[in-house]
């Protein structure tokens, strides 16, 4: 579905969102789970594009549910898979790999397990991450010369290497995880350790002054409307609580999303 001139949001997507920029030579932001490289090849030949036309895979940051696919869709297209350093270990052989792993490395408190039937760690086991080799790495202020070039900028506080991608041609902000959309509110991503969150609002803040037409997140619809305006609210209320008052505050929500994020579509569920 196409959100805005040459911006694309693939659909049947497991996992977080994965989204096409299309030029001349394309790339593609963030893949989802693992499974999905068929569906994102399937996507371009359905906008007429040769699918050997993309030229990056750009991940947001290392989470399985976004990065799952870069592997099978740089095999399926030759596409360059690329990261933040931060989000890359080398091996003794000296190869550039994706850190593996996924939501909740510190393990969660006890009134979260509780809360959410202790499925959430359940699931987490069953995953088996695969290596995901990185061929380039970028930094702060960065460009991908796609669509008028996409502008890196570093956002640490979900994970030390997150990345806040701006496409300077329409003007779209890509928020990863460090954003999501709840359909009707904009809230930040769950993280247990006080430290991280202090530093996530840090980075978020830099987000204020820009001038964005839209924002994509890697969990929730696009946002097209008063774009600035909400990111600027978000900012406004402080993410410098207890992590049992947001646990509390969030579990109905969290539950949704274990639900919904493993299969077919989209995230949907707004905050109850």
């Amino acid at each position: 579905m196409e959100i805005t001139p040459g911006v694309h949001r693939i659909t049947d997507i497991n996992g977080s969102n994965a989204v096409l920029i299309v030029d001349e030579q394309m790339a593609v932001v963030d893949t989802g789970i693992s499974g999905n490289g068929e569906s994102i090849v399937s996507y371009i030949k359905s906008i007429g594009r040769d699918p050997r036309d993309l030229r990056w895979i750009l991940v947001t940051h290392f989470h399985f549910d976004h990065s799952g696919s870069a592997q099978e869709l740089h095999e399926l297209t030759g596409a360059k898979i690329v990261s933040h350093r931060a989000e890359t270990e080398l091996t003794p052989e000296g190869k550039s790999l994706l850190i593996k792993g996924n939501e909740g490395a510190e393990g969660p408190p006890k009134i979260y397990s509780w809360l959410m039937g202790r499925r959430g760690n359940k699931r987490t086991q069953e995953i088996k991450y695969h290596d995901t080799e990185v061929h380039e790495t970028v930094e702060e202020d960065d460009v991908i010369p796609c669509l008028g070039g996409i502008r890196i900028m570093h956002t640490p506080g979900h994970t030390p290497g997150s990345i806040c991608p701006v496409l300077e041609g329409p003007r779209v902000l890509f928020l990863g995880d460090s954003v999501l959309n709840n359909i009707n509110r904009l809230s930040r991503p769950l993280m247990w350790d006080r430290n991280r969150r202090r530093e996530l609002d840090t980075s978020l803040r830099r987000l204020r002054e820009l001038d964005s037409d839209v924002a994509m997140f890697g969990h929730g619809p696009p946002l097209t409307d008063d774009v600035n305006n909400k990111v600027r609210g978000l900012t406004d209320r402080p993410y410098d609580l207890p992590t049992w008052k947001i646990v509390l505050k969030n579990w109905r929500t969290l539950r949704k999303w274990r639900e919904t994020t493993s299969k077919p579509g989209h995230w949907g569920a707004g905050p109850k």
